[in-house]
């Protein structure tokens, strides 16, 4: 039985320059990533933390000027 990865949003710790396994530089608001061992071990050294994904922007009601 293999174990299933999942997805999650990470953001590198603040002050933090992380890097991806191919080399890219890791997005200051985060990127969803799927959790395998690579990222798994960056989160265990502080370097990555979870976060929420960012809220969708509200349109304004019908009718309304915003």
């Amino acid at each position: 039985m293999t174990a299933a990865l999942k997805a999650d949003r990470l953001i590198p710790k603040f002050g933090r320059r992380v890097r991806h396994a191919d080399g890219r530089l890791f997005d200051a608001d985060g990127e969803w990533v799927v959790l395998d061992a690579f990222y798994r071990r960056l989160i265990a050294d502080g370097d990555l933390v979870h976060t929420d994904p960012p809220k969708a922007a509200r349109r304004p009601k019908k009718g309304t000027s915003a």
